[in-house]
């Protein structure tokens, strides 16, 4: 009796949240086992090696042993163009590959972005590549020096930025927003000169976004996005840590808005891959986010500066799906597909899962620029 009181109450709450002067029937549905499924994500790391002369050639061979001793698959090619040291990954499902493009030098040292290594190297080389599989590209946040941090410093500005926000910033300006973070005073937030500009131009804008379930460093960086900021943790030359502050364009390394997946995205958001019958008819777009959200309990969060700069209203675009039966994963992508955006399960500093929808980007290879 108390499973079907909790579905009837879910199946209220989408109705009344997509109804009015719109038609709309949908129910959630619940499994009786509660207990999450889905195995952890299983990585693997491949490696390829850029040769800058023939004399390489020789070292090329030797590290090729060692990264096959390792379990680890490598190439080598002659580096060409503007080819330069990268780590990247695409996840799948609960599969995820790590890309590492290094730079194999004339003395045999191997220049990935933040890391060198030497052939006698072994054990650092190691202690990296279990990282990688472990965390995927970004690496552990607990123990990667980044931002000129050292490994101490970095774990002070995250655990402050892990906390959960003590209240809801959705309508307030982004100075009122950051206030009400409550963040500590030994983590100032410094506006530049030109964030400063930006926000000046948009002074009256209020936080969009429902950012109530997520920790204060996500929540910061949502916000700040939406005026076109971003922010990362600096050290200042006295020693002291602050967050600095600037356009979003001129980042090159930003606090993240969401982290890789530690575990599966079944296991990480069940309710995402549920399914649930449906039926709507010329609902807008931001509604049926609103609504997904509350019913599924997982936030989804739009880019509201991307988007608008694309030029899209998401009151404007209306979603129709017949009566069916289909996941809030499938749902959504169906909905936002046909206008250029997409979207990326990723969770917050504390784990917690959200959707991040923005707009889509094609990568365009080096080769290709």
């Amino acid at each position: 009796m108390k499973h079907l009181h909790t579905l009837f109450g879910f199946c209220v709450l989408f109705t009344l949240l997509l109804s009015g002067t719109h038609q709309i029937e949908a129910q959630v549905q619940f499994p009786k086992n509660s207990k999450p499924k889905g195995a952890p994500i299983k990585t693997t790391v491949s490696v390829t090696l850029l040769t800058e002369t023939t004399s390489s050639a020789l070292f090329a061979q030797q590290w090729g042993r060692i990264f096959r001793d390792l379990k680890v698959s490598v190439r080598t090619r002659r580096s060409v163009l503007d080819d330069k040291p990268s780590v990247e990954q695409n996840v799948r499902g609960t599969f995820r590959e790590v890309r590492l493009v290094g730079v194999l030098d004339r003395n045999g040292e191997i220049h990935f972005p933040g890391h060198r290594f030497a052939r006698q190297d072994l054990g650092k080389l190691k202690e990296w590549l279990n990282e990688l599989k472990t965390y995927g590209a970004q690496g552990s946040p607990e123990s990667k020096p980044v931002w000129g941090l050292s490994e101490k410093q970095f774990k002070t500005v995250f655990e402050a930025l892990a906390e959960p926000a003590p209240a809801n910033v959705q309508g307030l300006t982004l100075k009122a927003a950051i206030t009400k973070l409550d963040l500590p005073q030994t983590l100032p937030v410094r506006f530049d000169v030109d964030a400063e500009k930006r926000l000046a131009a948009d002074s009256q804008m209020t936080v969009i976004s429902d950012l109530e379930k997520l920790a204060k460093g996500t929540v910061l960086a949502i916000a700040l996005k939406q005026y076109g900021l971003a922010f990362h943790p600096s050290r200042t030359p006295s020693g002291s840590l602050e967050l600095a502050v600037a356009p979003w364009e001129s980042k090159t390394a930003p606090w993240p808005i969401g982290w890789d997946l530690k575990n599966s995205r079944q296991k990480t958001a069940p309710r995402y891959f549920q399914l649930i019958p449906v039926e709507l008819t010329n609902v807008p777009l931001r509604d049926v986010l609103l609504a997904a959200s509350k019913a599924s309990g997982i936030p989804m969060i739009t880019d509201e500066y991307e988007i608008k700069k694309k030029n899209v209203d998401l009151d404007k675009i209306m979603v129709t799906i017949p009566n069916k039966r289909t996941t809030w994963g499938i749902l959504i992508g169906n909905a936002i597909g046909r206008d250029g955006l997409t979207r990326k399960l990723v969770i917050d500093e504390r784990g917690q899962p959200f959707i991040w929808i923005t707009v889509f980007k094609p990568r365009v290879s080096p080769a290709t620029r």
